[in-house]
C-alpha cells in the first residue's frame, strides 16, 4: 500500500499540470452535469408541491364524508383548532361548479363559455393559508363589504399566457362583468375586480367570490366544501388529523398534503426513472474519461512498468498505483463539482429562479440522489482506470521493454 501510494504520488506531482488541470475540470464539469440533471428533477417536484400545498390543500385539509356535500360543524372545527401553536392558518371554502359567460362585445353575438369551479371564501382568513392577494396580476384582491364582484383565474379568465387548458373566457379583464349559471339553477351577473395567478392549474381555472354571495346563492350559513389547515411544520400534519378525530364533532375525511399530492408522486417516479438512466449515462462519461487518461499514460510508461516490474515491484503493487491516480482525479472532481453546484450553481438559481409553467423553479440537491451519483461516479472512476492499468501492466517485461 505503501509502496502503490508513493508511485502515485511521485506521478501525479511530476505529471503535466497542464493535464492535471484539464483532466481535473472535465471529471468537475461530468459530476456537475450528473447533479444539476437530477437537481432540476427535483426541484419540479418540489416546487409542483409546495404549488398544490400553498394554493389549494394546505398541510391538512378536510373534506365532507363520501356521499355529503358539506361539512356542517365548520365554526366548532375552526374555533377548536385555530389556539393550537403549531395552526398558522385555518379557513373554509365552499365549492360548486358553475357555466361562466363572457360577452366581450355585449352585443349577444360572440359570448364565450366555460364549465368551471367556483369557491366562496371568507376573504381575509384564505389569505391565511392562500395567499391569493400577493398574487393579483390585473385589478384588486377582495375588500371589505365587496358584493356582487368576483376574482378570477388567469387560465379562466384567458388572454395572460402560460394556460394549460384549450378553453378559457378569452381576455377577460379586471372591470369586465360575467354571468353565471351555478349547479342549482341559479343565474346571477358579477362584476370582475381582478385577476390572479398562482401557477396552480387548477387554482387558476376557478372563480373566487365572498362567501355571502354564495350563501345568497345556495341558501347556506355555516356549511364547508372543504376546511383548509396550515401548520408552522409539514412533519406535524399527523399530529394535526389526530387532533381533528379527538374533537369529536362529527366524522369527515381528513387528508394530509402527502395523500393529496398522489400527481405528484407519479411525475416524481417518472422523474427519477429519467434521472437513473441520465446517472447512468453520466458515470459512463466519467469512467470513459478516466479510462483514455490512464490508458495513454500506461501506454507512454511501458519501459517505466517494465523497469519497475525488473526490480521486483509486485504487478498489483503497479495496477493499485494507477488505479489511486484514476481515484484521485474522480474524487477531486467530485468534491469541486459538488462545492461549485451547492456554492455557485443553487445560489444562483436561488437569486434567479427558472420561470417553469408551474411555478419558480430552484434545483434542489437531494441527499438520495447525491449519494447514488457519487457511488456512480466513484465506481465508473475505479472501473475506468483499473482495466487499462491491468491490460498493460500483466503484460511480460521483455514485451514493456521494446
Amino acid at each position: 500500500m505503501k509502496m502503490a501510494f508513493f508511485l502515485a504520488l511521485k506521478t501525479i506531482m511530476r505529471g503535466d499540470k497542464g493535464s492535471l488541470i484539464l483532466t481535473t475540470l472535465i471529471m468537475l464539469v461530468v459530476f456537475v452535469n450528473l447533479l444539476f440533471v437530477d437537481a432540476v428533477f427535483d426541484g419540479i417536484t418540489v416546487t409542483m408541491n409546495n404549488i398544490k400545498i400553498d394554493y389549494q390543500y394546505g398541510e391538512v385539509i378536510i373534506e365532507p364524508q363520501e356521499g355529503e356535500k358539506y361539512i356542517k360543524q365548520t365554526r366548532a372545527i375552526i374555533d377548536a383548532l385555530k389556539d393550537f401553536e403549531y395552526v398558522k392558518g385555518i379557513a373554509a371554502r365552499t365549492a360548486t361548479g358553475a357555466l361562466l359567460a363572457f360577452d366581450k362585445g355585449g352585443d349577444g353575438r360572440d359570448v364565450k363559455y366555460l364549465r368551471t369551479v367556483v369557491n366562496g371564501i371568507d376573504p381575509i382568513a384564505n389569505n391565511t393559508v392562500a395567499d391569493i392577494k400577493s398574487h393579483i396580476i390585473d385589478g384588486r384582491y377582495f375588500e371589505a363589504g365587496d358584493r356582487g364582484k368576483v376574482i378570477l383565474g388567469a387560465d379562466a379568465a384567458g388572454g395572460y399566457g402560460g394556460s394549460v387548458f384549450a378553453k378559457d373566457l378569452e381576455d377577460v379583464r379586471s372591470g369586465d362583468a360575467i354571468t353565471v349559471t351555478f349547479d342549482n339553477g341559479v343565474t346571477m351577473d358579477y362584476d370582475v375586480i381582478g385577476i390572479y395567478r398562482t401557477k396552480n392549474f387548477e387554482m387558476d381555472a376557478r372563480m373566487l367570490m365572498v362567501r355571502d354571495d354564495f350563501n345568497a346563492v345556495f341558501g347556506t350559513t355555516n356549511e364547508a366544501s372543504e376546511i383548509v389547515v396550515r401548520l408552522t411544520d409539514r412533519t406535524l400534519s399527523s399530529r394535526m388529523i389526530v387532533a381533528v378525530h379527538a374533537l369529536g364533532l362529527g366524522d369527515y375525511e381528513i387528508a394530509d398534503w402527502n395523500e393529496k399530492i398522489a400527481f405528484g408522486r407519479t411525475i416524481n417516479k417518472s422523474f427519477d426513472k429519467v434521472g437513473t438512466i441520465l446517472r447512468v449515462i453520466g458515470s459512463l462519461v466519467a469512467g470513459l474519461v478516466i479510462f483514455i487518461i490512464i490508458f495513454i499514460d500506461v501506454v507512454n510508461r511501458r519501459r517505466q512498468i517494465g523497469i519497475l516490474k525488473a526490480i521486483g515491484i509486485p504487478e498489483h503493487v503497479i495496477i493499485f498505483s494507477y488505479v489511486l491516480r484514476g481515484m484521485f482525479y474522480t474524487i477531486l472532481g467530485v468534491v469541486l463539482g459538488y462545492l461549485l453546484m451547492t456554492y455557485g450553481v443553487i445560489q444562483y438559481f436561488t437569486a434567479h429562479p427558472i420561470d417553469f409553467p408551474m411555478g419558480w423553479m430552484v434545483p434542489v440537491v437531494e441527499r438520495d440522489a447525491l449519494i447514488a451519483s457519487i457511488t456512480l461516479f466513484v465506481s465508473a472512476g475505479f472501473i475506468g482506470s483499473l482495466f487499462p492499468a491491468m491490460k498493460e501492466v500483466h503484460k511480460k517485461i521483455l514485451v514493456l521493454m521494446r
